[in-house]
């Protein structure tokens, strides 16, 4: 079974997010950069769902150290913002693609889909 990491600091959508994606991924659950870094070294995921904002790290910073450990696994970015110098950053660090919040949980499934199976 696939493995994915579900990173935001909001419970409701790592929830939401959770359920979506229960039964045909192993779903971990993180809320914040220093979990997210914790579970990544610790377990292979195949896909991480990735939020920018956050009280200690941004998203930036978490997928920058996620690189140091897995150069090849799967992200997708959530976020309702976007600075242009980081969105360039964060494709040179290799992302699938940016869903804008709010987004449609049912676009997000197929794209993560579509690219691991």
């Amino acid at each position: 079974m696939k493995k994915m990491l579900i990173v935001d600091d909001e419970s409701g959508l790592r929830s939401l997010l959770s359920s979506l994606f229960r039964g045909d991924y192993e779903i971990y659950l993180a809320e914040d950069g220093k979990k997210a870094l914790d579970i990544v070294n610790g377990n292979r995921v195949d896909v991480v769902l990735l939020d920018m904002k956050f009280k200690n790290m941004d998203g930036l910073e978490i997928l920058e150290n996620i690189r140091k450990y897995d150069k090849e696994v799967k992200v997708f970015i959530l976020t309702a913002f976007t600075d242009p110098k980081k969105v360039n950053r964060l494709y040179e660090l290799n992302i699938e693609g940016i869903l804008q919040k709010p987004f449609d949980i049912f676009e997000l499934k197929e794209k993560v889909d579509s690219v691991l199976f």
